[in-house]
């Protein structure tokens, strides 16, 4: 019989000395060692999730405590022994079973070797001998086999965090995990010949931990001292609120916010800016996988996991159940999401800003889908480059004019990212098949710009934030300069809660909670709401009153519909032959191609209507390396699962990011049962979103082409990913259309709300389409240029 490791009977916070012991055994087998290296029980995965359930996981004690007391009465039940004591086959027979949802079921006989995929050596033995024949399963009773499947994920995932998370969080122990996988850790500077190697990059086998690299983090005194005022005036509203009007509220000092700022206190005009999260300098983004991503435990976005969107499929579904997530958690404070997003930075076609004119002259508006609700935008490219082509230089975009499909007025300011051994490949076989590879714009210094360093290729790059301040975000230019004109006042870890409104129904200002809990109001003569598209929904609707009953700018019943957002899809391939070190690099160093969403695209002839991007990228930390997805034929806990893991290497992988269609059955409303966990109580939005089949037939075509493009990059095989990969992506579009008619929009074509004078919308809910190109650009065009206009409107004096 098995016996489980001593460390299981250590001292444990969250976990009895039994739940330990079957935790510990249970883990092992979900990993288990080898003559390769050591299993879960040595790398600490049990240290980890003790601590994780004494925590950041504590709501998730209840959980463990079920299925680890269903795991070993199902072990006694059915063999006589806790599942500590099984062998090794007997206790993978129940692990499977949990993960197919029958833990309880089938285990007098039912199941067979052929279960397990092969290589796992589940033997039918497993499941006789020593079962009696009289044994009732238990286990069935405590949970349902839906139940058993999420907590068998849920148990998975500490696992791999357990496995591969920096040794900070209580396991990987002393870099055990990324020894085994061959991963150097944290490293936070790639050379060129590195980015092209044809062997494996191991930095001569040196392992670097966050500890190891903590005290090498730039640190800038100037900026530290600097941001400790801003901070210290940022958090001390003024005792005086309701009689001081200004001229320009922002709710949100994000993305959008922090953007225009700037526009507005240059324009001579007073701003405050309500932001509910706080204010980071450099230092405080860390290269921290587990703590920061937003795959991850996403821990700079506190605010927005406390209010998570509920979603159903249709709009006749009883109940809802919490959002899923592709790209997207956001981040919560000053510069936004801005701040560790992977920086790509497009331009969308001129044809983008004219889609239904386009569709329907070419083919006939019987082509559409039925229920699709796609518009024309009020607003054009050409009016448009201007503002683009002054935020590339703003920003610092890097890039080059390779793309076919897009003109410029003026160059890039700085040359492309450097090329990489997975982008060459995905070049070489793209411009064989006709097509017209081109390194994506982004906003990180490939050179010195904007008094910011080149970057040095940090892999721990995106989703992570810039500790260096090579990658641009609002925090560290417009709002500075903001603070500095000494008109814009920053009031950070403030929340709005409501936009106050006048007896004529025009907005007045907002009702907000400042840092202490109290209830403060902040007039304004024009308000705008820059926050997040549900957020900006979620105020719209709760601010309703007499004169808007159903929210603010739903008078005619727009508000929230037309929801659209992204289902990143992505194939796989396995490249025997190649060492591709994807960990040598950011994000930021990517190869795409726009002909799929260019205007000749004849996407008919393929049986859907619109496009997509395709694109090979840098950045394989070892979490995202645990949890990519899987070929069918390799179980997802194992020895199967370790061997694939192991081969990381030479795995590549053609993501898609497809067009979405607009649908008048996707909308966004507030959920009726369930409120945020912030103490305050709000309703959360609700999301109504489905997949259709026009997507789905899209998404099959794009993955044939990624298929086909992997196999010439020198694949010898390839799995797609699944179509649908969470309602919520970080390209959430619609909800507050803009357009010139009152009957089918929100906005005006200045992003102004037509029934609610002095009220402003900020950000991508106004977007009537939702092309396969990243929308972060557009956005800023679109905001700046409404920003400069009301900054007029207002009597500002905009250069």
């Amino acid at each position: 019989m098995t016996t489980s490791s001593p460390s299981s009977g250590a001292a444990r916070t969250a976990l009895t000395a039994t739940e330990a012991r079957v935790a510990d055994a249970f883990f092992e087998r979900l990993f288990p060692a080898d003559e390769h290296g050591p299993g879960a029980r040595a790398i600490g995965v049990l240290d980890y999730v003790d601590r994780a359930l004494a925590g950041h996981d504590s709501r998730l004690v209840p959980l463990y405590q079920t299925v680890l007391a269903a795991f070993d009465a199902s072990a006694r039940g059915t063999f006589g022994h806790g599942f500590a004591e099984l062998r090794s086959d007997q206790q993978d027979a129940l692990v499977q079973h949990l993960s197919e949802g029958r833990l309880g079921n089938a285990l007098s006989g039912e199941a067979k070797a052929g279960d397990a995929p092969p290589g796992d050596g589940l033997s039918g033995d497993a499941l006789s001998g020593e079962a009696m024949p009289g044994d009732a399963p238990l286990g069935e009773a405590l949970l349902g086999a839906e139940e058993q499947q999420l907590a068998f994920a849920q148990l998975r995932a500490h696992l791999q965090e357990g496995l591969f998370a920096d040794p900070a969080h209580g396991g990987n122990r002393d870099a055990a995990g990324w020894r085994l996988l061959g991963h150097p850790g944290v490293w936070l500077e790639n050379s060129a010949e590195e980015n092209l190697s044809p062997e494996p990059v191991t930095k001569g086998g040196i392992v670097r931990t966050l500890a190891d690299v903590v005290d090498a983090l730039p640190h800038d005194e100037a900026e530290e001292a600097w941001t400790r005022e801003a901070y210290r005036n940022a958090v001390s509203p003024k005792a005086t609120d309701s009689a001081d009007e200004v001229d320009v509220l922002l709710v949100g000092v994000g993305a959008m916010g922090g953007l225009v700022a700037q526009t507005f206190a240059e324009a001579g005009l007073t701003v405050v800016g309500l932001e509910a999260g706080p204010w980071r300098g450099k230092d405080d983004f860390r290269p921290d996988e587990l703590g920061d991503a937003y795959y991850a435990r996403a821990g700079l976005g506190p605010k927005f996991q406390q209010e998570t969107p509920r979603w159903r499929q249709d709009a006749d579904d009883a109940g809802s159940q919490e959002a899923t997530f592709s790209l997207g958690r956001m981040v919560n404070g000053v510069g936004g999401s801005a701040g560790h997003y992977g920086a790509w930075l497009r331009r969308f076609h001129p044809w983008h800003f004219r889609p239904l004119t386009r569709i329907t002259e070419q083919y006939g508006r019987d082509i559409l889908p039925e229920d699709c609700t796609l518009a024309d935008w009020p607003v054009t490219y050409e009016e448009l480059e201007p503002y683009y082509t002054r935020l590339e230089h703003l920003i610092g975009v890097a890039g080059d004019d390779s793309n076919p499909y897009v003109e410029r007025s003026k160059p890039l300011p700085m040359p492309p990212m450097r090329p990489f051994s997975l982008g060459e490949r995905f070049r070489t076989a793209t411009e064989a098949r006709g097509l017209h590879p081109h390194p994506v714009p982004v906003g990180l210094n490939t050179v010195e710009y904007g008094g910011r360093p080149a970057t040095t290729y940090s892999a721990w790059s995106n989703g992570l934030g810039t500790s260096s301040g090579d990658r641009w975000h609002p925090g560290l230019g417009p709002v500075p300069q903001a603070l500095r004109t000494g008109r814009f006042e920053l009031r950070t870890h403030c929340r709005a809660i409501r936009v106050l409104l006048d007896s004529t129904g025009a907005a007045v200002g907002v009702e907000y909670l400042d840092p202490h809990g109290r209830v403060r109001t902040q007039h304004a003569r024009a308000v705008i709401l820059s926050a997040y598209t549900y957020e900006n929904l979620r105020l719209m609707f709760v601010s309703a009153d007499g004169k808007h009953p159903d929210g603010l700018g739903n008078t005619t019943g727009q508000l929230g519909k037309h929801y659209m957002t992204k289902m990143f899809a992505h194939v796989n391939g396995f490249l025997p032959d190649v060492y591709l070190n994807r960990h040598t690099g950011p994000a930021a160093q990517g190869m795409v191609l726009d002909d799929y969403v260019a205007e000749r695209f004849d996407f008919a002839a393929h049986g859907f209507v619109g496009g997509a991007t395709l694109g090979a990228e840098q950045q394989f930390l070892p979490l995202q390396i645990s949890r990519e997805c899987l070929p069918p034929d390799v179980r997802p806990w194992g020895r199967s699962y370790r061997a694939h893991l192991l081969r990381w290497q030479h795995q590549g992988v053609v993501r898609i990011q497809p067009d979405a269609l607009p649908y008048a059955g996707h909308f966004v409303d507030l959920d009726p049962r369930h409120r945020d966990r912030s103490g305050v109580g709000m309703p959360v939005v609700r999301v109504t979103y489905r997949l259709r089949e026009n997507e789905r037939r899209l998404a099959a075509w794009m993955g044939e082409q990624a298929a086909g493009i992997l196999r010439e990059m020198g694949a010898a095989t390839t799995w797609e990913g699944p179509h649908f990969t969470g309602v919520g992506s970080s390209h959430d579009l619609g909800g507050c259309r803009f357009g010139e008619d009152p009957a089918d929009t929100v906005l005006d074509p200045w992003l102004a709300v037509h029934d609610t004078p002095g009220l402003h919308v900020y950000g991508g809910a106004a977007f009537p389409s939702c092309p396969g190109i990243n929308p972060t650009l557009t956005i800023w065009a679109v905001v700046l240029r409404a920003a400069e206009k009301l900054a007029g409107d207002l009597g500002g004096s905009v250069v």
